[in-house]
């Protein structure tokens, strides 16, 4: 038995996860955070035998989202807990599609078991119907690949290595972001691209940080490598810049992607390709570090980039990587004084139509200056910008102390 409870009060879950457990005691019980103030429309449950939705969610939404939910063709039974069974919301409930209705007070466990009971029947005839069905063929197609257990609602993006895709998995209960690449092979008949997919998720499973992508499943399917990861539905950086962003909140995003990197580093490993389309938002004010695929980890059986061969974003490479030389965690710490610099003064500092025009840049212009309202903060960027590394932040842990100072003394002003 697997089910989702949408309820608030926390006592309340206790007793229903008691009266659950009690009939199935391996039963897998999720609940969805007061956090989340709705559901992805793509979102059906799938991996959910039913779902219990509480009257009194989010302060009384409880029936709305009934109504949001119930309409979603195949979306799991619904299991709606009314202040009273015989009330205006008990019949609405029932009328709007919820599987059952149960008092909220004065039920008995024989009633709520045996009303999950049949609902979760009910869910797996669907579901085993569903399976066989032509559009469950045609869901599980990402492209070219078949991927079993995913089900694929759209395209995100995509470029000319790999593709991106918002999926549902049925073993995770939730939305996910499923890269796709072809096998590639080299002359060693290596498979690049399940390497590099294997770095990417060796990383982000080993680290746990909440400021750290979680990867949760790594396979192959069709000749192509697969990566499924959380999906942050609030974009990323570059969105959350083109919104508009004050220089006291600049500072703390980037202290948050300072404290992931001193997790990361602190892993030993480096990110090498930090820029804000790597940054994902979790809200307007939470970051989550994505994307090692170009990472660089001692413990990997080999570096996946030759020395002298440049791999990166050319507007936010440190010069050294820039040419091909040798990284450490400096490296990163430039790409995240580039991001800073961005934020604050709403430009990129090294521009040009050509990459490589950039590069040089990195190395031989100038720092830029901050515009006059946000100057005071040029000496962090100095230090991050410096050309040589040994100019720069020694460690991530530095700048992060540093740009929380920066933060608050910029709310304070503000």
């Amino acid at each position: 038995m697997r089910l989702l409870l949408i309820v608030q009060d926390p006592r309340y879950r206790t007793l229903l996860r008691h009266h659950i457990t009690c009939e199935w005691p391996d039963a897998r019980i999720d609940h969805r955070s007061t956090r989340e103030d709705r559901i992805p429309p793509e979102y059906l449950a799938q991996g959910y035998d039913a779902v219990v939705l509480d009257e009194d969610w989010l302060g009384g939404q409880g029936l709305a989202w009934l109504r949001d939910l119930a309409a979603r063709r195949g979306f799991a039974p619904i299991v709606f807990l009314a202040q009273d069974a015989s009330s205006v919301a008990a019949r609405e409930a029932r009328l709007c599609g919820a599987f059952g209705v149960i008092p909220r007070s004065g039920f008995s466990h024989q009633l709520l078991i045996g009303v999950l009971e049949e609902a979760a029947r009910m869910q797996r005839r669907a579901q085993a119907d569903w399976r066989i069905s032509p559009a469950a063929e045609e869901s599980r197609r990402f492209g070219p690949v078949r991927i079993p257990g995913y089900r694929c609602i759209r395209r995100l993006a995509g470029g000319s290595s790999s593709q991106l895709y918002l999926a549902e998995s049925e073993k995770a209960g939730s939305l996910l972001v499923v890269k796709v690449t072809p096998s590639v092979r080299d002359e060693e008949g290596v498979d690049q691209a399940f390497e590099r997919f294997l770095q990417e998720y060796e990383i982000a499973h080993r680290l746990h940080h909440s400021s750290i992508v979680r990867c949760h499943e790594l396979g192959v399917a069709d000749d192509h490598a697969y990566l499924a990861m959380d999906y942050y539905p609030d974009g990323d950086l570059r969105k959350r810049i083109r919104a508009g962003i004050t220089p006291a909140e600049a500072l703390d995003l980037s202290a948050q992607i300072a404290g992931a990197l001193v997790a990361l580093h602190g892993a030993g490993a480096l990110h090498r390709d930090l820029k804000p389309g790597n940054v994902l938002m979790r809200g307007t004010s939470r970051i989550v570090l994505t994307d090692f695929g170009l990472a660089k980890h001692p413990a990997m059986a080999a570096d996946m980039t030759d020395p002298g061969v440049i791999f990166g974003t050319p507007h936010y490479m440190s010069p050294e990587q820039g040419h091909g030389e040798s990284v450490d965690e400096r490296s990163d710490l430039y790409s995240l004084g580039i991001i800073l610099y961005e934020m604050l003064a709403g430009e990129k500092p090294f521009t040009d139509s050509n990459p490589m025009a950039i590069i040089y840049k990195h190395r031989h212009e100038p720092i830029p200056r901050l515009p006059g309202p946000v100057a005071q903060w040029q000496d962090i960027i100095d230090r991050l910008l410096a050309k040589s590394p040994a100019d720069r932040f020694s460690t991530a842990a530095q700048v992060e102390d540093v740009l929380r100072n920066a933060a608050l003394e910029a709310r304070a002003a503000a």
